[in-house]
């Protein structure tokens, strides 16, 4: 077998190279290698407030940014018995999804140059380009700012728009929603793809999956004894290109599982494509369902009630939160010590679950299309990165 590396996977989130053995033009096995500094958020954030831990671990990723701020934001407040009111959840699930809409048009964009043809690319990058604008300007008046959303906290919201903004963002929406199925329609355009693309609609994935709810996510639907972490060097240890890899790998119940659009589309839609390009159509599934989720939460919300738990008092106490992000289930589980403060911090990000897939789904297809199936799995290193060998 003749070995292929990929030293800079362009167009996916972070640093990484792709290694594979090929045989005839065929690959046999792959190796993802992470190979970004790792981030340390979760000693960063030993000894802070809480509510500095939020903020900070939302920085941990330009992409998954709320996403990081709602699973450490209930995995306090089930630290220390809260829960939000109504409109506090409602307006903290809005801002979830418009960030899960957010990664995944930057994934279509991404994966463009592997299913689009060239003659019709650009039409589509630029139609891309202008709704991830729109749909960020969503997360601009609602959570404060476009990422990173400060007005995301423990117990609800700090600040909310004003009546006449709330009213505008909602008139405004139909609109979004008739870019988002011309969009929609050309992504699925089976005329104006590549033969990448074909060849990846051939390729069947054999799975398990993982997911806990469609959009939000639920503690409750996890086994969180049931997830086992270790370093990737550890895992495929056979090979010299391992030991490059910052990342940790995890398994649920001692199996690779997907996690992720179809994992939410197979467990809670009936989806029924297992194909590899059948990813592309669950990612373009769950933007719709966000959307259309979205607009039943603003019309949900009643702005004269409150969006934040009042006289929130910090003490000791172990939590969990899991939430459903672009990538698939998310997991912060936290410990604060007697003054509240944080004692502990563990994140187990959807990477760390794909990876083995990722890995797994390669083998059997063209070095091209091997690249393109990485980029489906739209892998956000940045996140991942755990382990660093000192010395």
């Amino acid at each position: 077998m003749s070995e292929t590396v990929i030293n800079e996977i362009c167009r996916i989130a972070g640093e990484a190279k792709l290694v594979l053995y090929e045989e005839d033009g065929i690959v046999q096995d792959a190796f993802f290698i992470a190979t970004a500094p790792v981030r340390g958020f979760e000693k960063l954030v030993v000894g802070k407030n809480p509510l500095f831990a939020v903020e900070a671990v939302m920085r941990i990723c330009g992409l998954c940014h709320a996403s990081h701020g709602i699973a450490a934001s209930e995995a306090i407040e089930n630290a220390i018995g809260i829960t939000p009111p109504r409109n506090g959840l409602l307006m903290r699930e809005a801002i979830g999804l418009i960030n899960r809409v957010q990664s995944h048009i930057l994934e279509f964009l991404m994966a463009a140059g592997d299913l689009l043809a060239k003659e019709k690319r650009n039409e589509v990058l630029f139609k891309l380009m202008e709704f991830h604008a729109k749909i960020s300007d969503y997360l601009l008046k609602l959570g404060g700012a476009a990422t990173h959303p400060p007005n995301l906290t423990i117990g609800g919201m700090l600040s909310v728009p004003k009546w006449s903004v709330f009213n505008n963002l909602k008139a405004r929406l139909p609109s979004l929603m008739k870019n988002w199925e011309e969009l929609r329609h050309l992504l699925t355009d089976e005329d104006i793809q590549t033969e990448i693309a074909d060849e990846l609609r051939e390729k069947k994935v054999d799975s398990e999956y993982l997911a806990t709810g469609l959009f939000y996510g639920d503690r409750f639907n996890l086994e969180v004894k049931g997830i086992e972490t270790t370093p990737y060097y550890e895992f495929r240890k056979e090979n010299q290109h391992s030991k490059d890899s910052t990342t940790l790998v995890a398994f649920y119940r001692g199996h690779k599982v997907e996690t992720g659009p179809r994992a939410r589309m197979k467990l809670y839609r009936n989806f029924r494509d297992s194909s590899l390009y059948g990813l592309h159509l669950a990612r373009i599934e769950d933007t719709t369902l966000a959307l259309l989720r979205f607009e039943e939460i603003l019309d949900g919300i009643k702005m004269d009630q409150p969006f934040r738990t009042e006289n929130i008092i910090f003490g000791p106490g172990k939590g969990v939160g899991v939430y459903e992000a672009p990538r698939g289930t998310l997991i912060h589980i936290v410990e604060l010590g007697e003054e509240g403060r944080v004692m502990s911090l563990k994140i187990i990000v959807p990477t760390m679950f794909n990876i083995p897939i990722m890995e797994e789904m390669a083998k059997g297809l063209s070095v091209k299309a091997a690249e393109a199936s990485v980029r489906l799995y739209d892998p956000c290193i940045p996140c991942t990165t755990h382990v660093i060998k000192l010395g």
